[in-house]
């Protein structure tokens, strides 16, 4: 075997081998580190640049010492990279004086950049490998390095949807809890509920009707729980639902003070406050009569931590 064949097997299994590092790389940061890694090995170059297609930022990988940042306000290395991919263009570039502005400080003099441009398939606009002063890829080192801008595109890509299936477990994860901690308020609302009712029921009959509308007041709420999502209602939502729920008229009625968002908890408790108000008010108050009124208004003591909510019935 010749020297220039046993050359040419030691750079495709070393090639190979960076190849199955970076698909093997269990985060964003670890697939640039291990691809800088690589292509210094192959090509000598001192670091890798990932332009994302939104051109938001771009993440930089140096090999040595081995470091990966994520930079914004379009650098220079960020401007030639991206001009050579909307050219469609893998090409070497020279940019002697070419400085990039690290965190803490730190400056980064490259000279030579190639650009490897991605098509739709990836995430990625391009993949740059660049040099420091004094050194240039030949031939046989550019021929290697698109290999290792797919892999690392793909594998930054691969990446990417991991980190947001995590997510998406953990955000259903905190959702199930949510639920069960709500799913066991409810349940303790309605025991009390219960009991309540029994306590003023002077029938069976009573005690049905009594609970019937209580269930129902709190069953309004969790209904307008669920379309305001993790957040309570509007207090004037609130209170207009329940008199709407009652056929009580606009005109028996006037609403007045700054908008509130209650809590979850608040939204209910505030929401059998009021349902127990209005029943009264219709039995034996200001509803009795068809020319009857209510006042309701409120207002935010701002000087007291947390600030507190006074409200009136009238």
């Amino acid at each position: 075997m010749t020297s220039a064949a046993g050359a040419h097997i030691d750079i495709s299994q070393r090639l190979n081998g960076g190849l199955q590092r970076i698909a093997a790389a269990q985060s964003r940061d670890a697939v640039l580190s291990v691809a800088s890694s690589v292509a210094h090995d192959l090509a000598r170059a001192d670091g890798v640049c990932a332009l994302p297609k939104d051109y938001s930022h771009y993440l930089i990988s140096t090999a040595e010492p081995p470091e990966v940042q994520s930079l914004h306000n379009g650098p220079s290395l960020q401007r030639l990279v991206a001009s050579a991919a909307q050219a469609n263009e893998g090409v070497v570039k020279h940019r002697p004086e070419m400085e990039l502005e690290l965190p803490a400080g730190r400056r980064l003099r490259a000279e030579t950049v190639l650009t490897i441009p991605l098509d739709l398939a990836s995430a990625y606009l391009a993949i740059g490998f660049f040099w420091r002063a004094g050194q240039a890829p030949n031939s046989e080192q550019i021929a290697l390095l698109p290999s290792l801008a797919w892999a690392t595109s793909m594998a930054l890509q691969a990446r990417h949807k991991d980190e947001e299936l995590q997510r998406s477990r953990e955000h259903q994860r905190t959702q199930t809890v949510e639920l069960q901690h709500r799913v066991r308020n409810i349940l303790a609302l309605v025991r009390s509920i219960i009991r309540r009712s029994s306590y003023t029921g002077e029938s069976a009959e009573d005690f049905s009707s009594h609970l019937e509308a209580r269930v129902s007041a709190l069953a309004r709420t969790q209904g307008s729980l669920a379309v305001d999502g993790r957040v309570g209602a509007d207090l004037e939502d609130l209170i207009r639902a329940e008199l709407t729920a009652n056929a009580i008229r606009d005109s028996q009625f006037s609403i007045s003070g700054p908008p509130v968002r209650l809590s979850q908890r608040a939204t209910e408790t505030m929401a059998l406050t009021l349902h127990e108000l209005t029943i009264n008010a219709l039995k034996f108050g200001a509803l009795f009569e068809s020319t009857g009124q209510i006042n309701i208004d409120w207002s935010i003591d701002q000087t007291a931590t947390p600030p507190l909510l006074h409200w009136r019935w009238r």
